[in-house]
């Protein structure tokens, strides 16, 4: 009896550990998006998902789109899944130095920690110099406001709330931040047949009569 359960433990930490489905991370946005992930359409409206962490002082606004920056910045896009520049000012204009955008995502309990992923593309004014995940850098850069570059972040995360920063440096005049196609995903183990066999053997040997001597 006890080499059975054990055998089935075995079994069944394989199984649940192998069987999982994926499940999509919900409150992850691009930049200047409504909660129905929609392009916010007017300039100078606070982002709903990103705020700015550094300088401190400032409120991350949609950057307008119809005079300078625009060109040189890479042209938003809009609707659905769409994306658009946010910055410190509706124009972009902001003091030279380091700035830190954030954004919060929830990771929920159930996930299996180590299947947890985010992935997207951002472009920055000027240079963006680190992505980091609850605070570790994952080295990435972005050297570009004229094209989105790709990220991935595979670890660092835990469960329940995580930060996502982008830091970037401004020499000077406008600066800001544009993240596109960002989304994340994790695994959710899932009971198995394989599991329920062995309660059904665990319940033969519980309940098999004894032969009479």
């Amino acid at each position: 009896m006890h080499k059975a359960r054990m055998f089935c433990a075995v079994l069944i930490l394989a199984a649940t550990t192998i069987a999982a489905r994926a499940a999509p991370i919900a409150n992850i946005y691009n930049t200047g998006v409504t909660n129905a992930f929609v392009t916010i359409g007017a300039p100078n409206i606070a982002d709903p998902h990103y705020r700015i962490i550094s300088p401190t002082g400032y409120t991350d606004v949609t950057v307008i789109d119809t005079a300078f920056p625009f060109p040189p910045w890479l042209p938003n896009t809009y609707g659905l899944g769409g994306s658009r520049w946010i910055g410190p000012s509706a124009n972009g204009q902001g003091p030279a130095g380091p700035w830190i955008y954030r954004t919060i995502f929830t990771v929920p309990a159930a996930a299996i920690l180590s299947t947890v992923n985010v992935s997207g593309a951002w472009a920055t004014d000027d240079p963006g110099t680190d992505i980091r995940i609850n605070g570790i850098s994952t080295g990435q850069t972005s050297p570009s406001f004229t094209a989105l570059t790709p990220f991935t972040v595979t670890s660092g995360f835990v469960f329940g709330t995580n930060t996502l920063d982008f830091y970037l440096t401004n020499a000077g005049g406008p600066t800001g931040l544009r993240v596109d196609k960002i989304a994340g995903s994790y695994q959710v183990p899932e009971p198995t047949a394989l599991a329920l066999a062995c309660g059904g053997l665990i319940g033969g040997f519980v309940f098999r009569p004894r032969r009479k001597c």
